[in-house]
C-alpha cells in the first residue's frame, strides 16, 4: 500500500474464469472456515467485511485508519502499519489487486484452498473444506441442470479448480447453453 489515508475498494471480478463462475462469495463461511489457518484471521475479518461497506456504496471509500480501528488492528494507515500489512496480504494471496493509487478491487469470489494449503491445514480444515466445497457444488449442480458432484468423491488426485471446471463444463453441457453462475443469493 502506498500509505494512503483512505483507500477505493471496487468489488471485481475473479480473473481465473472457474473461480468467476463458480467460486464462494466473500460471506460464504468458507472464507473463514478454510482459508484462515492460510489467510490469517485479520484478512479474513477484512475480507469479510468488504461486502458491508459495499452495501452503502460501490464501490466504498472508506478512511484507512478508521477501518483499521473497526478491525482491531488500530489506527494507524502508515506503510507498515497493521492494516497495510493485512491489504498487502489480500493482494499477494490474490483475493485483491491494486488498479490505481489507493484504488483496491477486490475480488467477489474466493477460490477453494488449493493442494498446496490444504497439506499443510490442521485435518478438521481439510473436512470443513470438502464438505463445504461438495455441498456449494451440489447447489451449483442443482442451479445448472441437475449435474451434482459425486456424493462422498475424495477430492483428490485432481485439484478443485480441475474438479470446478470439469462440473462446470458438465453443466454447460446439460443445459447446452453458457452456466452464469453470478452465486447470487
Amino acid at each position: 500500500m502506498e500509505n494512503p489515508s483512505s483507500l477505493e475498494v471496487h468489488p471485481a471480478p475473479h480473473p481465473k474464469l472457474e473461480v468467476h463462475r463458480a467460486g464462494f462469495p466473500l460471506d460464504h463461511p468458507y472464507l473463514e472456515q478454510c482459508w484462515t489457518p492460510v489467510l490469517g484471521p485479520s484478512s479474513v475479518l477484512l475480507l469479510r467485511r468488504i461486502p458491508w461497506l459495499w452495501r452503502e456504496s460501490a464501490p466504498a471509500e472508506v478512511d484507512v485508519g478508521e477501518l483499521g480501528a473497526q478491525l482491531g488492528l488500530g489506527r494507524g494507515d502508515g506503510r507498515h502499519s497493521p492494516m497495510a500489512r493485512t491489504v498487502e496480504r489480500i493482494v499477494r494471496f490474490r483475493f485483491a489487486s491494486w488498479s490505481g493509487p489507493g484504488a483496491l478491487d477486490v475480488f467477489t469470489e474466493v477460490p477453494p484452498l488449493p493442494d498446496r494449503h490444504l497439506d499443510r491445514v490442521p485435518g478438521w480444515c481439510v473436512e470443513r473444506h470438502e464438505q463445504l466445497l461438495t455441498a456449494h457444488l451440489d447447489a451449483l449442480g442443482r442451479q445448472g441442470g441437475g449435474v451434482a458432484a459425486p456424493a462422498g468423491s475424495p477430492f483428490r488426485p485432481g485439484s478443485d479448480a480441475q474438479r470446478m471446471s470439469q462440473q462446470l463444463d458438465q453443466l454447460t453441457a446439460a443445459r447446452m447453453a453458457p452456466v452464469d453462475n453470478g452465486l447470487r443469493r
